[in-house]
């Protein structure tokens, strides 16, 4: 199935072994070893495109090794495969905490910190895919170095960073970031979570220009709008709010990407949003650390129970299109059903409708929306469902 190892990423993790190794010595290290795996099975439905898939896919095989080295340094290493059958690294640091406190220094690949949907692991996100703006917007894992800090009500997290193990540009892009959260209210009755992220980013100068696209919710089929490779740097600022009352649950973003574009008249602005609300029967959402954990589940099928089931339903939107850029927009509503056997098990089924303008480019898109865009079809409507089986250890 392994076809193949990024190359660039082979040394790095070596590197990190290594440095993991020499400060291990006389030192008490544990290791734990941990994966998850996800089959999805789409059917989606294209009104104008006339088109219908029916695709199963492994979206997600992961094996990681974790743990501490003595009792201020913690490790973590991710190789990850799909239905591609090529095998990146994911998450691949170092994180060292002086006397064991609530400051911290992480170095090696991990997420910039935007989005509370996006730092929240797939594991436990409310739909089955993301948000439409976290995609749009590339929110991935780069190298880097991060300062964190948290506290009974906040986290405040900011870090430089180069690109992803797997760029092979020998001009890597260039990205800073930095989010707070904060918790006004925590008990055992509410918890109430506010937060904001900024992102700056910038591309090498050997590398293509920013492109800005999305698919209708699932991940089958491929992008339906796009605003084509358009900048060479840009900034996100974004918003977030979510609230846990009991089985209740409730979350929200607003997200802007200011774009520095090489051939516009005037800069171009996007933004994407989503709100959402779920509830739990025979269990609840968590939260830890600035964003959504594993859901509790109060009586597991493993003792003898029901699992516990939960249901929502989400608004989602995303806006591609300003001054002379023309990149389209997309508007969802997604309802779903998820029954959690037990903690580390998941089984979803998400009904989504997408209605899209279909903007003017066809950069990168699936060649079914790419042929309605150049005979002039303004608009689509895709609708479908998606469905998961995952379980984690």
């Amino acid at each position: 199935m392994f076809k193949k190892l990024e190359r660039t990423a082979v040394p790095a993790v070596v590197i990190m072994a290594l440095m993991a190794a020499e400060t291990a010595q006389a030192q008490e290290v544990t290791t734990k070893v941990s994966g998850r795996v996800m089959l999805d099975w789409s059917i989606v439905d294209a009104e104008n495109a006339n088109m219908e898939w029916n695709a199963t896919e492994l979206r997600r095989l992961r094996l990681g090794v974790s743990g501490k080295i003595g009792d201020t340094v913690k490790y973590k290493v991710e190789l990850n495969t799909n239905s591609s059958e090529d095998v990146n690294v994911e998450d691949a640091y170092l994180q060292w905490a002086p006397n064991g406190g609530s400051f911290n220094v992480k170095v090696g690949q991990f997420k910039t910190h935007n989005s509370l949907d996006e730092l929240t692991s797939s594991r436990f996100i409310t739909a089955l895919e993301r948000s439409a703006f976290t995609d749009a917007f590339e929110f991935n894992r780069r190298i880097g170095i991060a300062v964190n800090t948290s506290g009974d009500n906040y986290t405040l997290s900011a870090g430089v960073f180069g690109d992803n193990l797997s760029t092979t540009s020998p001009e890597e892009g260039r990205a800073a970031s930095v989010r707070g959260t904060f918790t006004p209210i925590n008990d055992d009755d509410i918890l109430v979570h506010l937060g904001a992220s900024l992102r700056l980013r910038n591309i090498g100068d050997t590398q293509s220009d920013i492109r800005y696209r999305q698919r209708p919710v699932s991940h089958i089929p491929s992008r339906i709008i796009s605003t084509g490779r358009i900048a060479e740097k840009d900034t996100f600022y974004g918003v977030e709010a979510a609230a846990i009352a009991g089985n209740f649950w409730a979350a929200g973003e607003y997200g802007v990407t200011d774009a520095d574009c090489t051939t516009c008249a005037s800069d171009p602005s996007f933004n994407g949003m989503y709100v959402e609300a779920g509830a739990f029967l025979g269990g609840s959402r968590t939260y830890k650390g600035g964003k959504f954990n594993r859901p509790k589940v109060d009586n597991p099928i493993t003792d003898g129970g029901m699992g516990a089931f939960s249901i929502f339903a989400r608004y989602d939107t995303l806006d591609l299109t300003d001054t002379s850029v023309n990149g389209g927009a997309i508007d969802s509503v997604v309802l779903g059903v998820d029954w959690w056997p037990t903690k580390n098990t998941r089984v979803g089924i998400n009904y989504f409708d997408t209605d899209a303008d279909l903007g003017t480019s066809t950069s990168g898109l699936d060649s079914a929306f790419s042929a309605l865009v150049s005979g002039s079809v303004t608009d689509e409507n895709v609708s479908g469902f998606n469905m998961r089986v995952g379980f984690d250890f």
